[in-house]
């Protein structure tokens, strides 16, 4: 298995997650409800954040209707991918800036055998 190194510390899983994540859920309509997602060449990503905060000012800063944080904890790698999978995103983009258009990282969701 491969390794990936992190800020954080060293893990061997390529999706653990070694902290808290938020994402954004948005409501388009009553009963609904999908994860705030940004298209990049290739597909769509589900933006993530490292502090609620950040998810905040992002929903905040594009006037994004119906939207609340949630938080992802530390460990529950397996329900992230599974909303990415659900919403048809091919990865997670974490504390995207709309205004650079720069995050800190991101990762593509790839299937193993």
């Amino acid at each position: 298995m491969e390794t990936f190194a992190t800020n954080e510390g060293v893990t061997t899983e390529p999706w653990a997650l070694l902290r808290n994540l938020w994402v954004i859920q948005v409501s388009p309509s009553p009963g609904e409800a999908t994860l705030l997602q940004a298209e990049v060449e290739g597909g769509s990503f589900v933006l993530c954040f490292t502090t609620d905060e950040k998810a905040r000012d992002v929903i905040s800063g594009l006037n994004v209707e119906h939207a609340w944080t949630a938080r992802v904890p530390t460990g529950h790698a397996v329900e992230l991918v599974s909303a990415v999978c659900q919403v048809g995103a091919c990865g997670i983009i974490v504390d995207l800036d709309p205004r650079t258009r720069r995050c800190a990282w991101s990762r593509r969701l790839t299937a193993t055998a």
